[in-house]
């Protein structure tokens, strides 16, 4: 692993940081954050002329920067004075105009927070110090906590053991529950690792080991002793639970705790959940195991049981990284990889890895970077919990954190793009929300009274400003909660 590298300063100016940007995505893979995730924003051909056009011009870095207005003692914008040479900057006027045009008659009541990035003062904001349910947008506190405890090129071993006799194995699980049932497939991150790659790897073992090692049959325990504690959180709704919205949480599962189709393919959001997903990790691959070894080897399931202190190991694979599973649980919005990969991080920073464990430490990395914790209530780190609260600002301050913070860079790429990619790829369909097609990336949030976008979203000039906007209070008025969202991001976008 390469050193960190040193954390970006906390007030650096928006316009120097523009041109590294410029320079990063035309030079190649960048190494800081906020370069790699917007220079995926644009088409590369724009990017290359937003360059040149820049080499040709003065060093913008020799211009004295407007100074930001000064954040009122509540966290809010400031009186919006504009200084010498303040053109340079998105004006606190522009933005409560774009928030008034987009939020004109939305339902419910609106929490919103706007900053320009790389700079700490407010631009504008509505209620942005009130504590709102946060629906999925509470994944980015997840991910946040993610990437403060695990290494983002950190894989998730699934394991096989075996005692002295090898007639009794374990399956170990090391947290991935994106295990595919067949062959693991590396261009994945939802089935990198499969149990039929790990099935032949253990019967490639076994037969080293011994010629006749399966030859009396062999059992298979599971070791979920990863996880501590409920594997329900008692803060979840009943009819979330029993729709499979969310499931109970297992170290070891298939396709993200779904039941994999007939042909063994990803079922997607539509699949079914198990009964219990580690039982059914383990008889796929004592069912996988049996197909290899042939001959009619009896390969049974025996229940959980931790495994012997003795045990060698005899196979293993591997997860995606960390990184990949974080991006893809925010694309996605994936509820129960959200609380698995919590549950891991936990474990890493040292705390319970069950539902206390993640409790504390959401608010814990908020803590740690400076994050105003006032009237956040962590339950759960899906967002499906309807009682967690969280303000417009602290999750503007977490979307900020991922983009500044240079270490951070490889978790930060799993937004989705406005009307281009995951839960996003439906939305700003409308001609007034067009503007933000593709210049935004952002993390919904949808309960049924819930409708939440926290992301960032670039200007015509290149700047980019850092946005939460949440509506509580929608009364099933989903359809135009969001397209008020939706309006109010592109207005920010050509907001002048």
């Amino acid at each position: 692993m390469p050193s960190t590298p040193p954390r970006s300063p906390g007030h650096a100016p928006l316009r120097p940081l523009l041109c590294v940007l410029l320079a990063l995505a035309v030079a190649g893979p960048a190494v800081f954050a906020l370069p790699a995730l917007l220079a995926e924003l644009r088409p590369a051909a724009q990017w290359r002329q937003a360059h040149a056009a820049l080499q040709d011009s003065p060093p913008v870095a020799s211009r004295a920067p407007a100074a930001a207005s000064s954040p009122g003692a509540d966290g809010s914008a400031g009186n919006g004075a504009e200084t010498s040479g303040s053109g340079d900057r998105v004006t606190a006027e522009a933005v409560e105009r774009a928030l008034r045009t987009g939020l004109d008659g939305a339902p419910g009541t609106a929490a919103v927070a706007v900053s320009e990035a790389g700079e700490d003062a407010l631009l504008a904001g509505r209620e942005q110090t009130r504590p709102m349910v946060p629906a999925s947008n509470q994944k980015l506190l997840t991910a946040l906590s993610i990437a403060e405890a695990v290494d983002p090129y950190d894989r998730l071993a699934t394991t096989v053991v075996g005692g002295p006799d090898l007639r009794s194995l374990t399956l170990v699980a090391g947290g991935d529950t994106l295990l595919a049932p067949g062959e693991g497939d590396p261009a994945a991150v939802n089935g990198r690792a499969g149990l039929g790659t790990l099935a032949e790897r253990t019967a490639r073992a076994l037969r080293e080991r011994s010629a006749d090692a399966a030859s009396g049959g062999l059992t298979v325990a599971v070791d979920t002793n990863l996880f501590t504690g409920p594997d329900r959180n008692p803060a979840w709704q009943r009819e979330d639970v029993e729709s499979g919205e969310i499931t109970r949480v297992s170290p070891i599962a298939l396709y993200s705790h779904r039941v994999p189709a007939a042909d063994g393919a990803d079922p997607g959001s539509a699949g079914d959940r198990p009964a219990d997903p580690a039982r059914a990790a383990a008889e796929e691959f004592a069912r996988q195991l049996r197909d290899r070894l042939g001959h009619g080897v009896h390969v049974t399931v025996r229940g959980s049981a931790p495994a012997p202190a003795d045990a060698a190991e005899l196979a293993r694979v591997e997860s995606a990284p960390v990184h990949e599973q974080s991006a893809y649980m925010l694309a996605h919005s994936d509820n129960s990889l959200a609380e698995a990969l919590a549950r891991v991080a936990a474990a890493r920073s040292g705390r319970e890895p069950g539902v206390d464990g993640v409790r504390q430490m959401l608010p814990a990395a908020l803590r740690a970077h400076g994050i105003d914790t006032a009237g956040l209530r962590v339950l759960d780190a899906s967002g499906m919990a309807p009682d967690n609260r969280v303000t417009a600002t602290a999750l503007l301050r977490t979307v900020g954190t991922l983009l500044r913070e240079p270490r951070f860079g490889p978790y930060g790429r799993g937004l989705p793009v406005a009307g281009g990619s995951g839960t996003l790829a439906e939305r700003f369909d409308d001609a007034p929300e067009a503007a933000a097609r593709g210049v935004s990336r952002a993390k919904t949030g949808t309960l049924l009274d819930v409708v939440a976008l926290t992301g960032y979203v670039q200007r015509p000039d290149g700047r980019v400003l850092v946005y939460s906007v949440v509506l509580n209070g929608v009364a099933g008025r989903t359809a135009d909660a969001k397209d008020s969202v939706d309006r109010t991001v592109a207005a920010l976008a050509t907001s002048s």
